[in-house]
């Protein structure tokens, strides 16, 4: 470890620092003492440090940031992430690979109840969903059988090609659970096989029978915003990133033309601008309770959190993934796909250690996916995933959350305003895994 000694501060910030090993600095006016470091490990990893496996399996953290010299990391060793949060003992950490991929991919409905040999269904077929496709379907009985699913089948099929449809819809007899069985189901699910727009999952109907989405099983939704123990706000006071929402607010933001009032806000009321916000008349109030922009923003409109009101009272992304991640449907073509890509794809990776293997790794749930979006955590990522060039985790990009707003939404980081806020589930955003590890 090189030690050096500079005159003053001004003599050390004008020299050029080492990069092939550490250095310690001694400023001589004021006896400060400046560490630079190069791959420094440590066992006391903060926001921004690296994950990494060592030459023999072992997790270890290393300093981020400006420390980091890729080049010289041992070649033996496997870059695993980046730590996102730190409490105590407990290490949140985001794995460095990430890709865009589709909440849902099927579409399931459950038919049961048939009071007659003659049903109609009323589906949304390509290339026009926005309008109704009518399928009427002739029953030999009004069994639920092999014999009543094949028929249903053959008729939403030809429905399907009529229309221009070329997804694959079908329909199969199915248990109780939604299981593909020969026989002895208690349900017809008809399905096609891929989900490409939300009005699927929103709009679909019968007659001769009862339908019901069987998309999700029994995956619970919750379709609130909420701002701690204080009442129930809607999405302008989702605040996720502070940065993020202060740049749409910019030009998107309100221009007031009334006083301003201080305190959390409610309704559909977005933030005044921030050129507002300093000049305006109607926001001397606000400068007067709130030294900046940022300050008014974190007040006024951010979630709250922890809590356990609206979204954030569903299950946890982990206790999400253990039950979800790993559920499939049937095929037309008689193969297997998974209904959840996004929980599949983060679920579906390990580094072969405890902690970092199957089952550990999850989608952020709502609470976790606050915690990576706030501002200081994507201030202190962004250097290292810059070293070491990996997927950026920044404040721009929409990223899946591992829980369900509601039949065809599940809830979002939304990067063009930096809110808390609900995507349709066909669409392909951002999924990357993490995983909450406890140190010594």
């Amino acid at each position: 470890m090189a030690i050096r000694s500079y005159a003053n501060k001004a003599a050390y910030d004008a020299a050029v620092k080492p990069t092939i090993e550490s250095q310690v600095s001694l400023i001589e006016t004021t006896r400060e003492i400046i560490v630079d470091g190069v791959n420094v490990i440590t066992i006391n990893p903060a926001v921004g440090d690296l994950v990494f496996l060592n030459e023999s399996n072992e997790i270890t953290f290393v300093k981020g940031g400006s420390w980091i010299q890729k080049a010289l990391i041992p070649s033996a060793w496997v870059h695993v992430g980046y730590v996102y949060l730190r409490k105590g003992r407990k290490v949140g950490v985001i794995d460095k690979n990430a890709a865009d991929v589709k909440w849902l991919d099927v579409c399931q409905y459950s038919l049961a109840n048939f009071t007659g040999t003659s049903v109609n269904l009323k589906l949304r077929m390509a290339p026009n969903y926005d309008v109704e496709t009518s399928i009427d379907v002739t029953l030999t009985s009004t069994s639920i059988d092999a014999t009543t699913a094949a028929e249903i089948s053959a008729a939403v099929a030809a429905k399907a090609a009529e229309v221009g449809d070329t997804n694959a819809w079908w329909a199969y007899l199915a248990d109780a659970d939604g299981n593909k069985v020969d026989s002895d189901g208690t349900q017809i699910i008809v399905q096609c096989d891929v989900c490409v727009t939300w009005q699927t999952q929103y709009y679909y109907g019968a007659t001769g029978c009862t339908i019901a989405l069987a998309s999700w099983g029994d995956m619970p939704e919750n379709s609130e915003y909420w701002r701690g123990e204080r009442g129930f706000y809607t999405s302008y006071c989702g605040v996720m990133n502070i940065a993020r929402t202060k740049a749409w607010a910019t030009s998107n933001g309100r221009v007031p033309s009334t006083n301003e009032p201080v305190g959390p806000q409610a309704g559909n009321s977005e933030p005044v601008r921030p050129s507002a916000f300093e000049t305006s008349e109607y926001c001397a109030d606000l400068r007067a309770a709130y030294k900046t922009y940022e300050e008014y923003l974190e007040k006024c409109y951010a979630v709250v959190c922890p809590q356990k009101y609206g979204c954030f009272s569903l299950p946890d992304g982990k206790a999400m993934a253990k039950r979800y991640a790993q559920k499939t449907a049937p095929t037309k073509d008689g193969d297997t796909k998974y209904k959840y890509p996004s929980l599949y794809y983060v679920y579906n990776r390990s580094y072969g250690v405890a902690g970092l293997d199957f089952g550990d790794w999850h989608l952020p749930d709502v609470l976790e996916g606050t915690q990576l979006m706030k501002d200081a955590c994507i201030e202190a990522l962004a250097p290292s995933v810059s070293k070491m060039g990996t997927t950026s985790i920044d404040n721009g990009t929409n990223r899946w959350f591992a829980t369900r707003y509601g039949a065809d939404d599940a809830w979002i980081f939304y990067g063009y305003n930096g809110l808390l806020y609900t995507y349709g589930v066909n669409g392909a955003l951002r999924s990357q895994a993490v995983a909450l590890l406890e140190i010594d």
